[in-house]
């Protein structure tokens, strides 16, 4: 958290001067206050992962059978608008609805991302028009009250009936429903919103641009972080450890004969991030073609060189 730092004489102590420091608010671009909240615990890893496939399933399933509609909702928007939370739970039915025709919109009126300070508005899919239709039908909610202005996501019981849904009621929901349904790793708000790029990415292999596009879907200021971010880094982490034990069971406990072979200049990738290298080759032949400079071509290799290099960190 930033600081301030404040000087304080003490009429016990003249001629000395105290300093003390006292947490200094973080303001939006307009003046107002950023309301970032850290659910970080000291000494403990708090990243959480993607929802495999199979149990996105039974998250869904577990929200319906329990009749958690509010839950159910923000889950598939979460997972279909890669949205971050407290922007999904800002959400009034004027965002879904175009209150001209009260039919649902074919995009997301436009929001202010709460971190970012960018405007977003994602597509309404398929599966987020089924599943706000079929939370109206449950809860018999009138998405017009009030012409349109209301929340979304408002409590319906308990104490704090009527009001809108916080960031950390969603989290132990969520966290609770992946619990009931067998789910060890760990999961939070943000498992939603990376599981879209983790899937948008396997539904489209052959896609050039997949990484620039999901980099413009979540805002990111470079791939590498959007890598990480919906897992990909882990994944290849994951195969040094792998790779490891097979050699351990093959040279150490079995009874193979290791040769040797240091720096072999080998790069290993899935395909993916090999059509990404050829992606951007291209586009940096097609830019500098019959350009007459050569430091611009040897800032161009230099930038593929470094996307191999990170390719094999």
């Amino acid at each position: 958290m930033n600081v301030a730092t404040i000087q304080i004489t003490s009429p016990l102590f003249p001629g000395q001067v105290f300093i003390s420091e006292e947490p200094q608010l973080k303001l939006k671009k307009d003046g107002t206050e950023k309301k970032t909240v850290c659910n970080k615990k000291k000494g403990r890893k708090s990243e959480v992962m993607p929802i495999e496939i199979s149990d996105m399933k039974k998250l869904n399933q577990y929200f319906i059978e329990h009749e958690q509609w509010e839950q159910y909702l923000i889950f598939v928007l979460s997972c279909n608008m890669a949205r971050r939370i407290g922007d999904t739970l800002s959400l009034t039915w004027e965002h879904v609805f175009n209150p001209a025709t009260g039919l649902i919109r074919t995009d997301l009126l436009e929001i202010v991302e709460d971190k970012t300070d960018k405007l977003a508005n994602p597509h309404i899919n398929s599966a987020c028009r089924a599943a706000i239709q079929l939370y109206l039908d449950k809860t018999g909610v009138d998405p017009s009250a009030n012409h349109y202005k209301n929340h979304v996501f408002i409590q319906t019981s308990g104490n704090f009936k009527g009001r809108v849904i916080t960031d950390d009621g969603y989290r132990k929901g969520l966290k609770k429903a992946a619990k009931e349904v067998g789910i060890e790793y760990n999961v939070g708000t943000h498992s939603p919103r990376k599981t879209f790029g983790m899937m948008s990415r396997m539904l489209h292999p052959g896609d050039y641009d997949s990484m620039e596009l999901l980099q413009t879907i979540y805002n990111h200021s470079d791939t590498k972080t959007t890598k990480h971010y919906i897992g990909l880094t882990k994944k290849k982490i994951d195969a040094y450890y792998d790779d490891f034990g097979t050699f351990y069971d093959e040279y150490v406990t079995g009874d193979k004969v290791y040769e040797d072979v240091s720096e072999t200049p080998v790069v290993s990738m899935d395909a993916n991030d090999l059509r990404d290298l050829i992606s951007a080759a291209y586009k940096a032949g097609a830019a500098n073609a019959g350009n007459p400079d050569p430091s611009a071509h040897v800032d161009a290799l230099n930038e593929l060189m470094s996307m191999i290099d990170n390719l094999r960190k």
